[in-house]
């Protein structure tokens, strides 16, 4: 079981750490032009950051 969580919670750190770049890259285009698109960008990479840190709370979060 102890694997299955470690995996898990490796998985979610990645998707994490991914998706706050991804924000970021998008919070750049955005400020550099406000468009519809970038704008759509940022909000998006917002919920995928939601959308993980969900999935983390719903498998017991971080546990010693």
């Amino acid at each position: 079981m102890i694997s299955t969580v470690d995996s898990l919670t490796s998985a979610l750190s990645l998707d994490f750490s991914m998706a706050c770049g991804d924000l970021a890259a998008a919070r750049l285009r955005h400020s550099r032009k406000d468009t519809p698109d970038n704008r759509a960008a940022v909000a998006e990479a917002h919920a995928r950051i939601d959308a993980v840190l969900d999935m983390y709370l719903d498998a017991g979060g971080f546990r010693e």
